[in-house]
């Protein structure tokens, strides 16, 4: 653990800091000397030209109590924090989350951090108990670049080695050999904490290990754009009942890379060679969107803010205005449901609702038990 943190912070000669309303330490570092620049010499890619549906952020009446928040840039001119920092990085530079042996300690082993606690777990008496992974989810199983929607951000409860996530899966699919995808939304639990984190990920060979990392973790693979307004890894605002939150987000495959956005900005890429001769070396055979939890045996931590899709908007979570970007251009999504765990979670589907919601989905549920 201490190498790791070595070999990533080697060189990056932060030219600013300053310290997020929950305490990270964000470190604004030349673009050039972000490690996985640093290590390989290669000059970042050309920043693209923001898709415009990557902006949309509209609201359906028949939804509308009062418009959900949609926070602005998380780094930006006026932001100060408690000691007077500008919470923004100076041009040229990029923000990078400030990893400590700390953090890295309350995992067993470097590997556990580095692929999200996914491993057998054993208690204080060595036993293993399974850790099971469930899904809330519906796909649109069309060849694609990308996409995006406005993701509602809660804060459920998760314990010990439990997550709780709603994202985006682009991917090979299901059966391709080898499985890939990139995938983007909020995160609690390992490899984080129990607060709703941003993240992105990616695989090249399934969840076999050391082919999948979160974030920048890996040494190799992420590249921070100059001038992101948002930094993978900090905590983001959640919704509260009736006053819904949300980020829209998403994943385009452009100028050689998966670029990801938040708010209409790109924070920064995977390049498409992290994937070699695989099928996300040039597109994604399917789009997913919904939930995902973690737990051990059949027990599971609750989904999305808690609440089935039943207890309505401003109380259960959605996704809306989901977009996929075909090769002809990008549209709402056709989405399927795909099979839940019925004992604690629901999902519903709307497709092409003739709204400014476009296509959606409400999901979650309570978790529990016997899932």
């Amino acid at each position: 653990m201490r190498r790791y943190l070595i070999d990533r912070n080697v060189g990056m000669e932060a030219v600013h800091s300053f310290t997020e309303t929950d305490g990270d330490i964000i470190d604004c570092v030349p673009v050039e000397r972000q490690p996985v620049l640093a290590k390989t010499r290669a000059r970042p890619l050309p920043t693209p030209e923001p898709p415009s549906e990557l902006q949309r952020n509209a609201i359906a009446p028949q939804f509308e109590t009062e418009p959900p928040h949609s926070p602005p840039p998380q780094l930006r001119p006026d932001r100060r924090d408690r000691y007077g920092n500008q919470m923004l990085c100076p041009e040229g530079t990029v923000p990078m989350l400030r990893l400590t042996l700390e953090r890295l300690v309350s995992f067993p082993t470097l590997t556990d951090f580095l692929q999200g606690g996914l491993h057998v777990r054993r208690d204080e008496a060595d036993v293993a108990h399974p850790f099971g992974k469930i899904w809330s989810n519906a796909y649109d199983s069309r060849d694609n670049h990308g996409g995006a929607s406005g993701i509602n951000v809660w804060s459920p409860l998760v314990f010990g080695v439990e997550s709780s996530a709603s994202q985006q899966w682009y991917t090979s699919g299901a059966h391709a050999s080898p499985f890939q995808s990139v995938e983007c939304g909020y995160r609690l639990g390992p490899p984080f904490d129990n607060k709703p984190r941003l993240f992105v990920f990616y695989t090249t060979d399934g969840y076999n290990p050391g082919s999948f990392f979160y974030n920048d973790d890996h040494l190799g693979r992420w590249v921070y754009a100059s001038g992101a307004s948002h930094v993978l890894g900090t905590v983001l605002t959640a919704s509260r009942p009736g006053a819904p939150v949300q980020y829209r987000m998403g994943f385009f495959l452009t100028g050689g890379a998966w670029w990801f956005s938040v708010g209409g900005t790109w924070v920064g890429y995977y390049p498409t060679t992290t994937f070699g001769s695989g099928m996300l070396g040039t597109k994604a055979a399917a789009a997913g969107f919904g939930g995902e939890v973690g737990g051990v045996g059949t027990s599971f931590p609750s989904m999305g803010s808690g609440k089935r899709p039943a207890a309505g908007y401003g109380h259960a979570a959605y996704q809306h205005d989901v977009i996929i970007a075909l090769p002809t251009g990008a549209e709402s999504a056709n989405l399927t449901p795909e099979p839940t765990s019925v004992n604690c979670y629901d999902l519903e589907v709307t497709n092409h609702s003739g709204s400014s919601w476009g296509s959606y989905i409400f999901f979650g549920g309570p978790g529990g038990t016997n899932c």
